[in-house]
């Protein structure tokens, strides 16, 4: 096996995946993300899954807003910043 489990802190982590339930969460971005532990230096840039859409030799540079972060759920506080566009009119 290729990785290291410590078995203390096991129960303390948890997966979160968040994403825009906005009607244009398929066009509009709102990454990067940062999740950041309040009271640390902390904190975790994340972006999107990369885009799986194809339109004939390019990416079709579109992608879903979702999300995925692993936390400490003992007791933690995180902030969550969205850096987005704005919506369009």
């Amino acid at each position: 096996m290729n990785a290291y489990i410590c078995p203390s802190a096991m129960n303390d982590f948890g997966l979160l995946i968040f994403e825009s339930l906005d009607d244009d969460n398929w066009d509009r971005s709102l990454q990067p993300i940062y999740v950041a532990e309040e009271g640390t230096e902390e904190s975790n840039v994340l972006n999107a899954f990369m885009d799986t859409v194809w339109d004939g030799f390019y990416t079709g540079q579109v992608r879903q807003s979702r999300f995925p972060a692993i936390v400490d759920s003992a007791d933690t506080i995180y902030t969550i910043t969205l850096t987005g566009s704005p919506p369009k009119d």
